[in-house]
């Protein structure tokens, strides 16, 4: 429902808030209610809280909806004389884009004026990103070396590090597995994902963890199959909160509790001031990878990435010098 506000003479929208799951579904006249739930399963709820947030400082900074090109090319001005990075300034331009797609009106992100403040910002600005370093597999062994794997915790982050690293998952993927989600093989384990963040459709998508050689210092798989053991969990979340007196609990452990047991891990074997976050474990896989030799195919078959360019950003390596192209100078 649309209401005038007579003090500016300009549309706002009253009724869904900006800030509800019906915000950003198109409003259509006439669904039924099967076809309004497979709506509303087409954003993921991460995508909705993301864009909630993004309308929050928007309007917070005295925007409103629905917006001009004006209203949206000085908000994102003024957001970069902030300081705001680049990469946020996009991700607001492109939920305030959403928004208004997603009620059916035009979207002035796409006006010229809009893109050449964009534009602009990015020339007068360094737009390179920063990247979570990767963590190899030198500085993994460090960090389970600092794990105290006879408790119940230690034991839990020891299966969850590996597990990261050797699945390259991200953190909102590898906390949702499930017992149900393990199909065992002698050479290893097969692991279902039923979401992740470039797979909204609920297409199925499988990752493949192989089994360590006999003496391995550590092997993902049969550090997995002790924790399973050790904790007796069967059915339902495979990593699951455990209490300071070591009881473990009902439900799955979230994103965030596994960033504070990488910071303690890390803490503890003097990595702390490397800047590693959950995100490492997956650049570490693929760089590691990458500088052992294995193909682009190979990895990828891992990491799930589908676009190339995504795909080379993730290959990071210690110093400028490492693997060079140009180490050749003889004839």
């Amino acid at each position: 429902m649309m209401k005038r506000d007579p003090s500016s003479q300009r549309l706002t929208h009253q009724r869904p808030s900006p800030y509800d799951q019906g915000a950003m579904t198109a409003p259509v006249e006439g669904l039924s209610r099967e076809a309004r739930r497979l709506l509303s399963e087409s954003v993921s709820p991460n995508t909705v809280r993301g864009m909630r947030s993004d309308l929050r400082v928007y309007q917070k900074a005295g925007g409103m909806l629905p917006a001009t090109e004006v209203d949206i090319a000085n908000f994102l001005s003024a957001q970069n004389k902030l300081g705001k990075k680049p990469a946020t300034l996009e991700r607001y331009a492109n939920s305030l884009h959403m928004w208004h797609r997603y009620h059916n009106l035009p979207s002035p992100v796409k006006t010229m004026a809009v893109r050449s403040v964009i534009r602009g910002i990015k020339k007068s600005r360094d737009t390179r990103q920063d990247s979570a370093p990767a963590l190899r597999l030198k500085e993994l062994h460090r960090l389970l070396d600092a794990v105290e794997h006879d408790t119940l915790h230690g034991l839990r982050d020891s299966a969850l590090f590996l597990l990261s690293f050797y699945g390259a998952f991200r953190r909102s993927e590898v906390v949702v597995i499930a017992c149900e989600d393990l199909e065992w093989r002698p050479e290893g384990v097969i692991v279902t994902l039923h979401y992740s963040k470039m797979n909204r459709s609920g297409r199925i998508e499988t990752k493949s963890i192989m089994r360590a050689p006999p003496g391995t210092r550590y092997c993902p798989v049969g550090m997995l199959e002790r924790w399973l053991e050790v904790s007796r969990i069967q059915k339902g979340a495979i990593f699951r909160g455990v209490s300071t007196g070591g009881r473990l609990g009902a439900g799955r452990m979230t994103a965030n509790t596994l960033a504070v047991r990488m910071k303690k891990g890390l803490a503890a074997a003097g990595l702390l001031e490397e800047g590693y976050s959950p995100h490492s474990f997956r650049a570490g896989f693929i760089t590691e990878a990458h500088l052992r030799g294995k193909s682009d195919v190979q990895i990828k078959r891992v990491s799930g990435h589908r676009d190339q360019r995504t795909f080379e950003r993730y290959i990071r390596v210690a110093d400028a010098f490492e693997n060079h192209g140009g180490d050749f100078f003889g004839l």
